[in-house]
């Protein structure tokens, strides 16, 4: 191989790098920037942390396991509910959240939808206890946004592809 093929491949991967960069920060952009118009304009508490790291896991690596929407929609409720269930008689404590944590992750690993996101919002509900309405909202907008917008995203930017896989 010439230097001057040596430079051109390594021009053209770093182009592919930058474009994959910027595509995935415009797709978390873009997500994000939907969690808090929602939030803003409906009242919704969709602009939260676990929401917010979704984003970033699809546009980051949209074709890892744990971006696939079949993770994000099993784990979050498996999440939520495991760690309703244990904050309702023990009360919101750094214990509890612990221990919705590794439950939900256990949950996860058996629905084979690993999220490590749902993960944190597991811990969040053990340590605030939201309460069941936490399912209804902010948790099935959220994922409605958190799951619409990269889909979007990859119908309208060729450089990313989202869904790789559904499951």
């Amino acid at each position: 191989m010439t230097p001057l093929q040596t430079l051109f491949r390594v021009d053209r991967e770093r182009c592919t790098a930058v474009t994959h960069a910027v595509v995935a920060g415009f797709v978390a952009l873009g997500t994000v920037l939907l969690l808090a118009a929602t939030e803003r304009l409906f009242g919704l508490g969709v602009f939260a942390i676990p929401f917010i790291a979704t984003a970033a896991v699809v546009a980051m690596a949209p074709a890892a396991p744990l971006a696939r929407p079949k993770a994000i929609v099993l784990s979050y409720p498996a999440a939520t509910i495991s760690a309703l269930v244990i904050t309702l008689p023990f009360g919101p404590s750094m214990y509890t959240a612990t221990a919705a944590v590794a439950v939900s992750i256990a949950i996860m690993m058996l629905l084979r939808a690993p999220h490590a996101p749902a993960a944190a919002a597991a811990a969040l509900i053990g340590l605030t206890d939201p309460g069941v309405g936490y399912l209804l909202e902010p948790l099935m907008p959220a994922l409605v946004v958190v799951i619409a917008a990269p889909l979007l995203g990859g119908r309208l930017l060729p450089a990313f592809t989202y869904p790789t896989s559904w499951r």
